[in-house]
């Protein structure tokens, strides 16, 4: 494909950000529905016990979102350059890596904790009384996590070839037959939490057997497995691992989180956080899919050498992130009071009332927080890594964690949930110095 006839570096580029964007955001919004609409039917039909068991396995399931971001974004922004540079064989052997290497780790961390189900409860500090909920969860997602990661990484390839629209599809309907199959079986069947995961493991089937199409297409990449591409494999996985950081940083995150809940307020501490939680995850995931649009954009423009244009997609996802982080603040300050009722069954109203007071304190983090994944994922696209690293590393664990320890020895009184919008704006002004620093290099690289 040469330049002329390439609608990514043809394309004007608010039209084809906003393409990007907007298909990037209905599909991360319909990644995170799965889980936001197992806990409302979780919270509302089984109880706050059932919506406790899996906030807990959150840290866990993180873990291996973690593994499969590192290969997704990483390898995406590989193949993205390599497109660009019209290597389609290297991007397909990269394709067919990163989708197996995904598989298999997942199901490899599924096996453990089969054989020493013990050692996860531990590790999460699940309650003697919650471990047969999470059991009964497990038996069943464990399976479904291994398709739901796969499936997760080939989107992003399947992205960063142009095929937004069909990957964009896939995870839609997987969304609306996530709602149904829940609806079905947690609703209509009374499954409890094994019909939550079972509704997860059926539309993750769904999802896949939409983006197997993609293959089907003329000059689309193909699965390939042999002669493993290492060299690509080790580059994208060392792009990607700001990403993985970051994930597995929010992981710890919540680890921590649950564990001073249950020392503090006990297993409904922990319910009235998972609601806090989702909408965390839900307005991360807003900005994240303006942010996604960004990696393949910046990349394959970079690959083509439309350094230009690469600009004006960093400037528009700024500008679209700040009115974003002002409407879901807003939001939160208007009407968040009201937002506890929706996970919860009206006769658990000191959960509902734990929640609200958390989300009061919490809403400040969605002004900083796009803007510091939005520098973070640049740098990761300029295959900067370090830098993306720092900024995620800092944001996610170093100061959330350091702050909220510290709150919660020196000064008990106060919420301790309160480092998270301080993290959040202290992240900015590192950002912004990094982002400083690589423009000044840059200038004196160029003179």
């Amino acid at each position: 494909m040469t330049t002329s006839s390439n609608p990514m570096v043809q394309t004007p580029v608010p039209t084809l950000f906003f393409q990007f964007a907007g298909h990037a955001l209905i599909s991360l919004l319909a990644i995170t529905s799965a889980s936001v609409i197992d806990g409302l039917f979780v919270g509302n039909l089984v109880g706050a016990d059932a919506l406790a068991a899996v906030t807990l396995l959150v840290p866990w399931l993180t873990l291996l979102f973690a593994l499969g971001l590192v290969l997704a974004i990483g390898g995406s922004v590989r193949a993205g350059h390599l497109l660009g540079q019209h290597r389609r064989d290297e991007a397909s052997r990269l394709f067919g890596a990163s989708v197996l290497a995904a598989a298999l780790a997942v199901a490899l961390a599924g096996m453990v904790i089969t054989l020493w189900p013990g050692l996860l409860y531990q590790a999460l500090n699940v309650p003697e009384a919650l471990r047969p909920l999470v059991a009964e969860y497990l038996a069943v997602m464990k399976a479904a996590l291994v398709l739901q990661i796969a499936t997760m990484v080939a989107y992003y390839f399947v992205r960063a070839d142009g095929h937004t629209g069909l990957a964009t599809r896939a995870l839609v309907v997987g969304a609306c037959s996530n709602i149904v199959l829940n609806a079905v079986l947690v609703g209509g069947f009374k499954l409890g939490l094994a019909g939550a995961a079972w509704a997860t493991l059926l539309a993750q089937l769904v999802q896949a057997g939409l983006m197997i199409q993609y293959l089907r297409r003329p000059g689309a990449m193909t699965l390939r497995f042999r002669g493993w591409p290492w060299r690509d494999l080790r580059a994208a996985v060392a792009n990607g691992l700001s990403e993985g950081i970051n994930e597995v940083s929010v992981g710890v995150m919540i680890w921590l989180v649950n564990w001073l809940m249950l020392r503090t307020q006990g297993a409904e501490g922990v319910a009235a956080f998972s609601i806090v939680n989702y909408l965390i995850f839900i307005g991360v995931m807003t900005c994240y899919g303006i942010v996604d649009g960004v990696h393949p954009l910046v990349s394959h423009n970079l690959g083509a050498g439309q350094t230009q244009r690469a600009r004006q997609v960093v400037k528009l996802a700024a500008v679209t992130l700040g009115g974003l982080g002002l409407l879901m603040s807003a939001l939160l300050l208007l009407a968040g009071h009201r937002i506890p009722a929706l996970f919860l069954h009206a006769d658990e109203t000191e959960a509902m009332a734990q929640a609200a007071a958390l989300i009061a304190i919490i809403w400040p983090l969605f002004l900083f927080n796009g803007f510091n994944m939005l520098i973070a994922v640049t740098f990761t696209a300029l295959q900067r890594p370090l830098p993306s690293a720092i900024i995620a590393f800092s944001r996610s664990l170093v100061l959330p964690a350091g702050l909220m320890l510290w709150l919660a020895w020196t000064a008990p009184a106060q919420p301790f949930l309160l480092a998270l919008p301080l993290a959040e704006a202290l992240t900015l002004v590192l950002a912004l110095g990094l982002a400083a620093q690589a423009r000044s290099r840059a200038r004196v690289n160029c003179a």
